[in-house]
């Protein structure tokens, strides 16, 4: 019974963190943050709203973040 419970309790965590992250922007988030805080900060999140927008301005990024933006095919 333990360990079914224990089970189930790291399956819900591992799910958790997995939307979370998606959520949150994946683990390329951190490459673009300040350059989204700078560039998109006006734009509503979610729907990809604010990568599309560090998108249009790829000449106003810093390499880290054109280099992921340029990576998904943008």
């Amino acid at each position: 019974m333990t360990r079914s419970v224990a089970l189930t309790a790291a399956i819900a965590l591992a799910s958790f963190s997995s939307v979370t992250l998606a959520q949150e922007g994946g683990p390329h988030r951190g490459a673009c943050r300040a350059d989204a805080e700078r560039l998109c900060a006006g734009v509503e999140r979610g729907g990809g709203r604010i990568f599309n927008c560090l998108a249009g301005q790829k000449d106003k990024l810093s390499d880290d973040c054109r280099k992921m933006v340029e990576s998904r095919g943008r």
